[in-house]
């Protein structure tokens, strides 16, 4: 391949991971990257591969943060009293979990469920004081200003800010002010960040890690709504993938849950086999 790509990588909660495996597979296969548009996770992945540092030393670092919060972000549940469907529901559906979180913030009064105070100090050793100027690989960052009330792309400045945004789950972690912003992650909009892909980016190859639907049998109210959440999630990304010229669809993500923090290692495995079995049977310019 002779033309150099514009990248598009996203992914909901942990699974976005799964970007460590694609790249490592596109670089060993010398796939040439002209821009990398991320989202959520797969924008500190991104970043690290455009500095050119190994992303896969983030699988240590992801898993460690997701070990030592695993009672704040998967425990508060509990003291819900929602849980009265089967737990399946809560493992599967992200929108189902973030509904969740947000009945928990209702109830207990705070603004999130973890403080930037736990992740700020593991963002600033990777990224430190670096910009956007010092990537080796142009970088777009999608992430929703909450203040604009629209999906936008940042392109500079320094990575530390831009990185805790493209991670801001409402409910999970605080949103993130940069200047007159107040940025989050567009994942909970679209786990694909193709809403301001230009002709100028082609040709454009998009990496979907399909989620499995879990749309059968709801029993509550907040089952309902976030089936419609998903429903409208997986409407939203299909037409947006019409601004792709090219589509990877690791089929093999589906057997992973969002939140499965302890598949992280087979995460990136699996995408990293299914990237080089795609790559042998796609023929690119």
């Amino acid at each position: 391949m002779s033309e150099p790509i514009t990248l598009v990588l996203g992914g909901t909660g942990i699974k976005g991971i799964a970007s460590i495996g694609v790249l490592q597979s596109l670089h060993s296969h010398g796939i040439k990257i002209k821009k990398i548009i991320a989202a959520g996770i797969s924008a500190p992945i991104s970043a690290q591969f455009a500095l050119e540092k190994g992303p896969d030393t983030l699988i240590y670092a992801f898993t460690r943060f997701f070990e030592e919060n695993y009672g704040s972000l998967w425990g508060l549940e509990q003291l819900s009293g929602l849980l009265q469907s089967p737990r399946g529901r809560v493992g599967d559906s992200f929108s189902y979990f973030l509904r969740e979180r947000t009945y928990c913030q209702a109830n207990f009064q705070n603004e999130s469920v973890l403080s930037w105070q736990k992740l700020e100090p593991q963002i600033n050793q990777i990224f430190g004081d670096n910009t956007f100027s010092d990537l080796k690989i142009p970088l777009a960052v999608s992430v929703i200003d909450l203040k604009q009330g629209k999906n936008i792309l940042v392109q500079e400045g320094k990575l530390y800010d831009c990185m805790k945004a493209s991670m801001a789950f409402p409910g999970i972690l605080p949103p993130v002010s940069v200047g007159e912003m107040e940025l989050v992650s567009s994942t909970i909009y679209c786990d694909l960040p193709l809403d301001n892909i230009t002709r100028n980016d082609a040709p454009v190859l998009t990496v979907d890690l399909p989620m499995p639907f879990v749309g059968s049998n709801p029993r509550t109210l907040l089952e309902i709504i976030s089936i419609v959440d998903d429903i409208s999630s997986r409407a939203i990304k299909e037409k947006l993938l019409a601004n792709t010229d090219y589509l990877f669809r690791l089929e093999g993500m589906e057997k992973f849950r969002w939140g499965d923090y302890h598949q992280i290692p087979n995460i990136v495995e699996q995408a990293l086999i299914e990237t080089d079995r795609l790559l042998k049977t796609l023929t690119l310019p």
